[in-house]
């Protein structure tokens, strides 16, 4: 009997369980660390900061812990080029950072990064690592396909999906779907962003090109050209008139490019001076006056590199002294100045400009033939045929606008800023700021300035066109639209240039870091500011950002030359190679801005000149290749042994006039050649192409010619009969 009620409870007991033992859940102890680490690495190349975090059993940060992990896998800290072992942890975290001014450099050597793997409470985290071949792939393809199909939204396109694909783990169409919904996107919406830099950007390049559609239609433009059309009776003199406009708006390069282009377009379409020439002229006025004045938005940047590397080195230096003292060292934009004057003034070309030149003489094409014109205001505004009235002041008035506007806002703006910066440092016990151009132009908001500007100015346009009865206020607000609207290519391309950027930056693809660690191995004293050249060069030229190869090369540049010069004795912060280091990081960034398709400033004189960006990019080639050689023969080359840069700018200075005198051509005489000889725009087109595309537009060719004919007799025409 006591058997059976034994095995009745048994029973029961079984009955009445839920779920098995060994079903029963184990509680998981949280990691004792938390790795915060770049999802993509590039192997063999240092990333940028690796984090570590000790925490406690409830997860919170355990302030308390200061001590070294056992054992750290897939992580490695070099510091002279020498494996370190990895320093104890600061209440509780651990910071592992690249810092190339100490030649400090943090490795991912394996897919995992494992803390403390043998204790039950590990941490670890994945890593996708890249080939570093795999990072060089979109800004080569976008070079490549480009110059192939001659179509660069294609390129760029093409090169932003390769990159997402990469980032993908190899998945194609996820690739695809992250270069519309990830680089695209973001591109114009900035998520995380407190400035907005690039939709300011995108709508001040609408803002302007409303500016300019009213003032063509309103008859503003056709009255300037008229005026400057008394003064200058030659295809050189406009071009030196819009190198010396170059000059005169040295404050900003994005203002320079949109301003000059679009202001000086149609008085060289008048004087014949093709589109490709005319970016030419805009562009390398841009970045080179800006980078070189010694007031401008580039200033305050390329100051505060100078001061945070010099600070790191421990030299205290006056560093606007220091930036002051390398201008003469920037040979590439000075000399580049100076050739753009020499090109405009003696009429010489060689090249693809010299083609592109001849056409625009010979048959009016301003434009090659079959290519995207970015900038072209509906109907016959350029002439101005809308207008009622062809006023001079429809143009002034916009004009003086935007340029007083610009410099007024950016006074209040750097002002504003300087004062919030002043209550800061009193209250932390450090000098005040002075309130001098100088620091104000380093601290305004150059982006939020002209975005006003330009959007006042516009409307300043429509108000001085109506108010003059040149327009009705229905033709001035259609005038507006349009010229906005013709904005469309040229935003596209540089959404695109933005986004080609973005996967190839050092939280992707990280090109420019696999760059610098591929070139910067065989570095000698001598030959720092030759090499420093070269490789801000090739980094700009991969990423089209001047201003991120400056922010990139200046602390491993200066770094090098310096630890080169201390063991001579020679450590001077005004040291010849020092400057000449620095001159050659800053001058080599803006020469690979000028070669390179992606480039923001590249694009936006292409789109303020009216000109295919391709064209435009393959005709400016060739001639910053030929600056950029004499810079480095007749400038850091020699600089880099002793000599001084004022014996070496009027070198160059002639060795750019002899190049232009003996390899030159007038273009002039090109055209009144192919005229004597009969050469058709058709067969001019094709000689050198001779292709099966360009001979399937040869009814395109004949179309382009029939309308580039109308402007040709407008330029024959005197400026009473326009």
């Amino acid at each position: 009997m006591a058997a059976t009620h034994s095995l009745l409870i048994i029973f029961t007991s079984l009955l009445g369980q839920t779920a098995p033992i060994t079903d029963v859940p184990l509680k998981k102890e949280p990691a004792r660390y938390e790795i915060e680490a770049p999802p993509v690495a590039v192997i063999g190349i240092p990333v940028s900061q690796v984090t570590i975090r000790a925490l406690k059993l409830d997860g919170t940060l355990d302030t308390a812990y200061s001590e070294r992990p056992e054992k750290v896998e897939g992580l490695e800290l070099w510091v002279h080029e020498v494996d370190t072992a990895l320093p104890p942890f600061d209440h509780g975290v651990l910071e592992l950072k690249t810092d190339l001014a100490k030649n400090q450099k943090v490795f991912i050597t394996s897919d995992v990064i494992r803390v403390d793997p043998d204790q039950r409470r590990s941490g670890e985290t994945e890593v996708y690592r890249i080939s570093k071949w795999l990072s060089l792939l979109p800004p080569l393809v976008a070079v490549v396909l480009a110059v192939w199909f001659r179509n660069i939204i294609l390129a760029l396109l093409v090169s932003i999906w390769l990159g997402a694909v990469i980032l993908a783990h190899g998945n194609l169409f996820l690739g695809f779907v992250h270069t519309l919904d990830t680089f695209v996107i973001h591109e114009i919406v900035e998520p995380g962003s407190t400035d907005y830099s690039h939709m300011m950007i995108i709508m001040f390049t609408m803002f302007l090109g409303a500016m300019v559609g009213v003032m063509s239609a309103g008859g503003g433009t056709a009255a300037l050209v008229n005026r400057l059309s008394q003064y200058a009776t030659k295809r050189e003199h406009s071009q030196v008139m819009t190198w010396f406009l170059g000059l005169v708006v040295f404050f900003d390069d994005y203002a320079n490019s949109l301003l000059v282009g679009s202001s000086m377009r149609p008085f060289t379409d008048r004087m014949k001076v093709s589109r490709e020439k005319l970016a030419f002229l805009v562009d390398s006025t841009a970045a080179p006056v800006s980078g070189i004045a010694i007031i401008s938005t580039w200033v305050g940047v390329e100051i505060g590199y100078i001061a945070d590397t010099y600070a790191s080195l421990g030299m205290t230096e006056d560093y606007y002294t220091t930036f002051l003292y390398s201008l003469p060292y920037r040979f590439y934009p000075l000399q580049l100045l100076a050739f753009v004057w020499l090109v405009a003034y003696i009429g010489n070309d060689f090249g693809p400009m010299l083609k592109a030149e001849t056409r625009a003489i010979a048959y009016g094409q301003l434009v090659r033939p079959g290519r995207f014109n970015i900038v072209e205001v509906e109907g016959n505004a350029d002439t101005g045929e809308l207008a009622r009235r062809q006023l001079l002041r429809n143009a002034l008035v916009p004009l003086i606008a935007l340029l007083g506007l610009a410099m007024i806002g950016l006074w209040w703006t750097g002002t504003i800023e300087i004062n919030r910066l002043n209550m800061e440092r009193v209250q932390q016990g450090q000098t005040e700021l002075k309130v001098n151009f100088q620091n104000v132009l380093e601290h305004s908001s150059p982006n939020r300035v002209l975005l006003i500007s330009s959007f006042l100015a516009s409307i300043a346009a429509v108000v001085s066109c109506s108010l003059s009865k040149s327009l009705s206020l229905n033709e001035c607000v259609e005038a507006w639209s349009a010229g906005a609207k013709s904005m469309f290519l040229a935003i596209l391309i540089l959404v695109l240039a933005w986004s080609v950027a973005t996967v190839c930056d050092a939280e992707h693809l990280n090109t420019a870091g696999v760059l610098v660690e591929m070139l910067s191995e065989k570095l000698s004293p001598n030959w720092m500011p030759t090499i420093t050249f070269l490789l801000a060069a090739v980094v700009s030229f991969a990423t089209g950002s001047s201003w991120s190869t400056m922010g990139l090369l200046m602390p491993l540049s200066i770094s090098l030359t310096y630890s080169l010069l201390v063991p001579l004795n020679e450590a001077d912060p005004n040291h010849h190679l020092m400057l000449g280091t620095i001159g050659g990081v800053l001058a080599g960034a803006i020469f690979g801005d000028h070669c390179s398709p992606i480039s923001d400033t590249t694009v936006l004189s292409s789109a303020a000149s009216g000109s295919d960006h391709l064209d435009h990019v393959l005709t400016q080639m060739p001639y910053a290749l030929t600056v950029a050689a004499v810079s480095v023969l007749f400038g850091y080359l020699p600089v880099g042994f002793g000599f001084q840069p004022y014996i070496l700018l009027p070198v160059g200075l002639v060795v750019l006039v002899l190049i232009l005198l003996f390899y030159g051509r007038s273009a002039e005489a090109e055209a009144n050649a192919l005229l004597e000889a009969g050469v058709t725009a058709e067969e001019f087109n094709n000689r050198d192409n001779g292709s099966d595309e360009e001979e399937e537009r040869t009814g395109e060719v004949d179309q382009t010619d029939s309308e580039s004919a109308e402007p040709t007799e407008s330029v024959e025409e005197s400026p009473e009969e326009v």
